[in-house]
């Protein structure tokens, strides 16, 4: 296995695990918000039912289709970098449908590493060397 290859591994596992963290760590160490924050939040109307209605369904299509991409892009599917892409972009949805969310400085560094090693994936697949390998398909 190639040099890139290990990398482009690398940096798709890191970019999942630490998203993961990130996605998780205020509801494992809640103290990580203060109780400040978390009333403020708690107090702010809820987003209305047809958005959660909308954000449950883009969440079920998104999740299932970044997992799908994530091993698509990890195994060199040709079909994987445009699913990738595409789940990205329909991601982003969710911020303005949910509206204000609160998360501790701990959470968003996971995140935030978790974004930019995810948009290094994205970049390698696209214009390194190994954007081939995603033309041609996996090869033994």
């Amino acid at each position: 296995m190639s040099a890139a290859v290990t990398l482009f591994r690398a940096l798709l596992i890191a970019s999942v695990a630490t998203g993961v963290v990130g996605g998780f760590i205020d509801r494992i160490f809640p103290s990580l918000v203060p109780e400040s924050v978390v009333k403020a939040f708690e107090a702010l109307p809820a987003p209305p039912m047809p958005a959660l209605v909308l954000v449950m369904a883009l969440f079920l299509i998104t999740f299932g289709g970044m997992i799908t991409a994530i091993i698509g892009l990890y195994s060199f599917q040709p079909w994987s970098r445009k699913l990738a892409v595409l789940m990205t972009l329909l991601g982003l949805l969710f911020y303005p449908l949910l509206g204000a969310y609160t998360m501790s400085g701990w959470a968003a560094f996971f995140t935030e590493i978790s974004t930019t090693l995810w948009g290094a994936v994205l970049a390698m697949s696209f214009v390194s060397s190994l954007s081939v390998r995603f033309e041609t398909g996996p090869t033994r």
